[in-house]
């Protein structure tokens, strides 16, 4: 019997299966909680605020359900305003905007709280609505109950329909249209399980699946297939993880046995994609400078089976020098920066809130402006980081991957290092020859240059999207010409003297931490060692 839902999106509360009160109500809090963060993120501009990131995180007591209320009242949110702002001046203050924005946190707390309130009176069954304590937000919006419904008929009026349910009908097939649903893909991991086994066992659960045409070790799912409480998902067999997000790995095509680089690791996935190519006698470095998220990939790691493959480091990637010798077998960097996040704004919470609840005389040149400035900030981070990844000296392969649809943060970048890139050996490759959207040709970046990277359009690719440029080293050219490692750390000379320090320190047994040590004990007739032991 499948265990999951079918292949479908999360309904609304009013059609699923009707939870217990207390359920509801926890539903309605951590909903709150989630549409009061997006409400945030799309009032202050602050990007990257997610809906699954919202909905399904680990502290979420009902995954599913939580996700369906969160989506509906973001459908909802126009027109939720509108009846806010025509109902009575408590709820007229409540999403008064500078207001939210001077007052913090909990404005938007209290602002989550009124907006799925109104959704669940307005739009949804309110099944045991009155029983929801909440807080002040919730509070308001009990107060004003029958302004809202009378303010509500108003706006039936104005646009035309009879019912509630009419107008929720306009208004979700508004929202849907603006939207896309990609397919649902899973990679397998290959640490636990083949790729025949995985399809075997969803195919036996009544899941429609097939391997994708261009990584084999991701299945694909009709849009919308919900597997978040699946087994397999659930012992790490299988990763939720997006196709654009599995391109940086497969390009980067690390050999088995490799010893690999992700400068800006966290949350993982594509880590532990890394650790499942270069298997167990392989090894994965994995930078970020942000602990808590760091904690997150160390559990994707033990989850999937990768953390004795996997060496997490809360450090920030600049920071890391190149001449240490633990980075000397070092063959292949994997760097996916901080970046804008335009490739993602097609279906993200804070985008949809933003554009449902601007004014028709918003001024879009501002927000223009706005982004520009921090996507120049963000170029020039990104430049620095990929010239810090040529710096390596072994490594023979650097992959640089955004999830932005800008040349500015992609083939700007790219054009600016290929100075660098070939100082120290490197040349642009052709990056997963199969895939059919190439680069742009810019001024100092030619037409057969462009062509050798990838682009995914989040409109036609049914995938968000994405960027990637792979750089390999010609290392015989490299050698004959004799070059020297640059000093890289903005430090020379601290990096320079703990870089001594490590040396004098490391005994015989640890001299053999990060390096290939596996194939002498494979000669004797033994399994290949760790690389990491």
């Amino acid at each position: 019997m499948n265990i999951l839902s079918p292949p479908h999106s999360p309904p609304p509360m009013s059609r699923a299966r009707a939870p217990d009160a207390v359920a509801l109500n926890e539903t309605r809090e951590d909903a709150a909680r989630a549409v009061g963060a997006l409400l945030a993120a799309a009032a202050t501009r602050t990007r990257g605020a997610s809906i699954k990131a919202r909905t399904l995180a680990p502290h979420v007591r009902h995954k599913r359900a939580t996700h369906a209320v969160t989506c509906e009242t973001i459908k909802h949110a126009r027109t939720i305003k509108s009846v806010f702002a025509d109902a009575c001046e408590d709820l007229r203050a409540l999403v008064d905007e500078d207001a939210g924005e001077s007052e913090g946190k909990e404005t938007f707390r209290r602002r989550g709280e009124a907006y799925v309130y109104a959704y669940e009176t307005l739009f949804g069954n309110g099944r045991g609505l009155e029983r929801w304590e909440g807080g002040e937000g919730c509070a308001i919006a009990r107060k004003n109950e029958e302004a809202m419904r009378e303010a509500l008929k108003r706006e039936m009026t104005l646009r035309g329909v009879s019912s509630a349910k009419a107008l929720s009908e306009l208004v979700v097939e508004a929202s849907e249209g603006a939207s896309v649903r990609y397919s649902r893909t899973a990679r397998v991991n290959t640490l636990k399980m083949t790729v025949k086994d995985a399809l075997e066992v969803f195919r036996g659960d009544g899941f429609e699946c097939d391997v994708d045409a261009l990584i084999d070790t991701l299945l694909v799912f009709p849009a919308g297939t919900d597997l978040h409480a699946h087994r397999l998902v659930k012992s790490g067999g299988v990763v939720l993880q997006g196709r654009a997000s599995c391109l940086p790995a497969a390009a980067l095509a690390p050999e088995r046995g490799w010893a690999c680089i992700d400068g800006c690791a966290a949350p993982g996935n594509k880590t532990t994609q890394l650790a499942a190519m270069v298997g167990r006698e392989g090894g994965v470095y994995a930078f970020d400078a942000d602990a808590k998220r760091l904690k997150r990939l160390k559990e994707n790691a033990t989850t999937t089976g990768s953390h004795a493959i996997i060496r997490a480091k809360c450090q920030d990637f600049l920071t890391v020098d190149p001449a240490n010798q633990q980075y000397a077998s070092v063959r292949a960097l994997l760097l996916d920066p901080s970046c804008s996040g335009s490739g993602t704004e097609v279906n993200r919470g804070d985008i949809m809130l933003r554009e449902a609840l601007c004014d028709d005389n918003d001024d879009e040149n501002e927000v223009d402006a706005a982004d520009h400035d921090r996507v120049e900030k963000l170029a020039a981070f990104q430049k620095k980081a990929l010239t810090h990844a040529f710096n390596f000296p072994e490594v023979q392969r650097v992959s640089y991957s955004t999830c932005s649809v800008y040349e500015k943060e992609n083939e700007e970048v790219v054009r600016d290092v290929m100075g660098a890139a070939n100082e120290r050996g490197f040349k642009l490759v052709h990056a997963l020859p199969a895939w059919h959207r190439r680069g742009i040709a810019i001024d100092g970046l030619s037409e057969s240059q462009a062509r050798c990277l990838i682009r995914a359009d989040p409109i036609e690719d049914d995938m968000e999207g994405f960027f990637v440029a792979v750089f390999e080293r010609d290392v015989e050219r490299t050698r004959s010409k004799g070059c020297e490692l640059p000093p890289s750390n903005p430090n020379a000379a601290a990096a320079k003297a703990e870089s001594e320090r490590d040396k004098k320190k490391r005994s015989m047994k640890h001299a053999t931490i990060a390096q290939p040590v596996y194939a002498k004990k494979k000669s004797k007739g033994g399994k290949p060692a760790p690389l990491f032991r």
